[in-house]
């Protein structure tokens, strides 16, 4: 497969790589790494919402974002991506953790054992009160890394672009409650999305691991009205 490289000129400016889906949900973020002064470049990123050097690629968890990749099971699938290209990968967890048992009924020695899970796998925890101090976290590293490579053109190496079946995957995995497991589970059986699409009725008599609950909630999503 294709390996894709984004360059980030050597120059005395910042900039920042953004994932473009997380610049059309946090574009308040991604204003507020302007103001702070640097400039942002948004790219389709397969891992990580933010890359600020060719080491450094960032995920950015909000609790509630952290609660629910927990429940769908595919928070390490992400992470273990991000790791895999980057050698020093970095979650930023934003948000007030002791909120949780007010907003979610997971258990808070769960997140606990999860969040260890993440710091084993060597992906630095870096908690942030607030979206404004995320901003101001990701100019800090951009800033520092452009400090040690301010000497060189510094190549970006992002994720290998995927092929086809991984691109099936990850659409399937956006659905409520699919991971990649259950995803991959779903294609073994119908073949194709859309094959498994018309077919959700029948999706726990023939795979494994699917219920009642999961159909409704994916029935939910594609039945219901978009409402701008």
């Amino acid at each position: 497969m294709e390996v894709m490289h984004l360059l980030i000129p050597s120059k005395a400016y910042l900039e920042v790589i953004v994932d473009s889906r997380e610049a059309s949900t946090a574009k308040h973020i991604v204003d507020e790494i302007k103001r702070l002064g640097a400039l942002t470049r948004i790219e389709f990123l397969e891992a990580g919402d933010y890359i600020v050097s060719r080491d450094i690629a960032i995920e950015r968890k909000t609790v509630s974002d952290f609660i629910s990749t927990l429940t769908r099971r595919n928070l390490f699938e992400q992470l273990s991506k991000l790791k895999e290209n980057f050698s020093k990968p970095i979650m930023i967890l934003e948000g007030d953790v002791s909120s949780i048992p007010m907003i979610s009924s997971i258990n808070m020695n769960a997140v606990l054992g999860a969040l260890a899970s993440v710091a084993r796998m060597g992906i630095s925890v870096i908690p942030s009160p607030s979206s404004s101090a995320t901003a101001s976290l990701i100019v800090s590293l951009a800033r520092q890394e452009r400090k040690v490579e301010q000497q060189s053109r510094i190549r970006v190496k992002a994720v290998r672009k995927s092929d086809i079946s991984e691109e099936q995957i990850f659409f399937m995995c956006g659905l409520p409650m699919i991971g990649r497991e259950r995803a991959e589970a779903i294609l073994r059986v119908y073949r194709t999305p859309l094959e498994a699409l018309k077919r959700v009725d029948g999706w726990p008599k023939r795979v494994e691991g699917i219920g009642e609950t999961i159909v409704r909630r994916v029935k939910e999503v594609l039945e219901m009205p978009f409402k701008s």
